[in-house]
């Protein structure tokens, strides 16, 4: 069964709803996923015309909601973005790309300014002026949470760059939703979390679940020691804090290595995001795994949520054996709809 697709103005009123056999489309956990959708051109000619543009117009909002298989399954998460290039003119049909709402702060433009304070409020700080570029497509605040930490940072780029850099240095998370007001319209909000998405009971074995690539891969060299520097124009006034994981360090010993925090200029924030990117170092252990529209599986499955996977056949087991029962949480989704029943998914083992 096809998701329902409705498309917005940039001022985020509805301008019709879409028929679209398929939408595939992802969500990825502190970027942007992608979504792609056909469109007949006699399909927007009969219910368009002369206008038909009006509809496909770059800079418009799609909105797409899975359609539940059976009521007795579970169901995707709603998603949202907006329609940019490429755009391909097979004979007669009309293929779309859209991105992810948090594509749009990709292009607000922020002032040449140094910020610095909390998360929350430099997260609000950001989004102020990404409001201040234009009215259209406003994204409001929405969920803001904090931690008691500080950070700092030049804006140089768009909000979404920097958005992206202090959810790193603060090992936080961030996203861009929409919701569907009592008018009609599109209402968009950005939330940052302290950590996004929720423990879920789902556990993930055979019986749900089809394997994808390697069952299990270790990646990334585990620099459990960093010597951090801030952004500095001289030598003399450059900062220096170093961020230990003590854990890893005892556990396979010392893997040090030099990083400079762009946009990072006082003590206080360098100690922070050294410190972060410590405690958050390497190896990871990621997957892929098809998960089945089996009961309320999908229910469960949104970039962030954990959930508990099993396997027998690969990993090392505590204390001996191989295989590993373990929570993981989900960094990317995928859905087709003309694969109805199969969500890929790519996991990290926490």
């Amino acid at each position: 069964m096809s998701s329902n697709l409705r498309v917005f103005d940039h001022s985020c009123r509805m301008l019709s709803y879409l028929e679209a056999p398929t939408t595939p489309r992802s969500w990825i956990l502190n970027g942007y996923g992608k979504a792609e959708f056909t469109v007949g051109l006699q399909y927007l000619t009969d219910k368009f015309s002369p206008r038909e543009e009006t509809i496909m117009q770059y800079g418009n909002l799609v909105f797409v909601e899975h359609i539940r298989s059976d009521t007795a399954n579970g169901k995707l998460p709603d998603w949202t973005g907006i329609i940019l290039p490429d755009r391909n003119w097979p004979d007669k049909i009309l293929n779309a790309t859209a991105y992810s709402a948090e594509a749009i702060l990709t292009f607000r433009p922020m002032p040449l300014t140094k910020i610095s304070g909390t998360p929350a409020s430099m997260f609000k700080e950001m989004l102020g002026y990404a409001r201040a570029v234009t009215d259209d497509i406003v994204i409001q605040p929405g969920v803001i949470e904090d931690i008691p930490q500080t950070f700092s940072d030049v804006l140089a780029t768009s909000a979404y760059d920097h958005i992206k850099k202090l959810c790193n240095n603060a090992g936080m998370d961030w996203d861009v939703v929409g919701q569907i007001d009592s008018r009609g319209n599109l209402q968009l909000y950005a939330n940052l979390y302290r950590r996004k998405g929720v423990v879920t009971r789902l556990e993930l074995t055979r019986d749900n679940v089809e394997g994808s690539g390697p069952l299990l891969s270790e990646q990334g060299t585990p620099n459990n020691v960093i010597y951090g520097y801030s952004q500095a124009s001289t030598k003399e006034s450059r900062y220096f804090a170093m961020g230990i994981n003590q854990a890893s360090k005892d556990e396979i010993g010392t893997f040090a290595t030099n990083v400079v925090f762009a946009g990072i200029t006082d003590q206080t924030s360098l100690q922070n995001a050294a410190q972060t990117a410590a405690d958050n170092s390497p190896p990871l252990m990621k997957f892929r795994r098809v998960a089945l529209d089996i009961g309320k599986t999908f229910d469960n499955l949104a970039a962030g949520n954990t959930v508990t996977v099993k396997d027998n056949s690969v990993g090392f087991k505590p204390g001996g054996g191989f295989g590993f029962s373990a929570s993981a949480r989900i960094l990317s989704l995928d859905y087709n709809d003309l694969t109805m029943g199969k969500a890929p998914l790519q996991l990290e083992i926490i």
